[in-house]
């Protein structure tokens, strides 16, 4: 059967990568059966959509209006990979390109910068979501972007939301999700991200010191996401 494969978009920054892997490296360790890494920001060609069991968008330190050329060459492809209904699960960057592609909107967010541990809060629309429904009505998760989907395509389903975003999650179609938070992050990625960011935090009036305090061991609520999305993209090929 096609592995699942994982699309990268971004890597975190060189140290960070030496110490503890890169996004693939986080996400794949959530994930179960048979993987395959696709560099995009690196130049590499996304697989014909008949080679994927399921596609995963990983982050990206770009930002999606940069309209840089290898993001721009991947919007046709997630069109036809919605439209043919193959599972894609899109993390910040990629839950952005997944939500501009297919007629969103995506911008800085008004309310600035979200770094840290959050609260996320379940709606409605979970009830009889493949992968969210699970969810507790509130729950925490590991976050850090400046731009946010800003308005969602015709005919998404807002998923999950906070105060600082109405878009921290959504569907579009039968099997296709973004979520803006990072499911596949632990306490030492994000503290490594909001080091990164602290001048970002601090000319918003934060205390990065503060915000890396309070980062918790772990959110399996999040985590389980990409565990959840892996067995549902086996169900669909008939491996489970």
């Amino acid at each position: 059967m096609p592995p699942i494969t994982i699309l990268r978009l971004g890597t975190p920054g060189a140290a960070t990568c030496a110490r503890l892997g890169g996004y693939t490296d986080w996400i794949a360790r959530h994930l179960s059966g048979e993987i395959r890494v696709v560099d995009i920001l690196g130049g590499e060609t996304a697989p014909a959509h008949d080679d994927c069991r399921a596609v995963i968008l990983t982050g990206s330190a770009h930002m999606v209006d940069e309209r840089q050329p290898w993001s721009e060459a991947l919007r046709p492809w997630l069109q036809t990979a919605v439209a043919r209904e193959l599972p894609v699960f899109g993390i910040c960057y990629g839950h952005q390109l997944l939500a501009d592609a297919l007629g969103g909107t995506t911008g800085n967010n008004p309310r600035g910068a979200e770094n840290g541990n959050i609260t996320l809060r379940r709606l409605p629309a979970c009830d009889d979501d493949p992968l969210f429904a699970p969810l507790p009505p509130t729950f925490t998760a590991n976050a850090t972007h400046i731009q946010s989907v800003l308005r969602l395509p015709q005919g998404a389903v807002a998923l999950v939301a906070n105060e600082h975003d109405p878009h921290q999650a959504y569907r579009i179609g039968k099997c296709a999700w973004g979520v803006q938070f990072h499911p596949e992050f632990d306490a030492a990625a994000i503290r490594a991200h909001i080091d990164g960011r602290r001048d970002v935090i601090s000319a918003a009036g934060r205390d990065p010191d503060a915000i890396s305090a309070a980062v918790c061991a772990e959110h399996p609520d999040a985590a389980a996401l990409l565990l959840r999305f892996a067995r549902y993209a086996a169900a669909r090929s008939g491996i489970i």
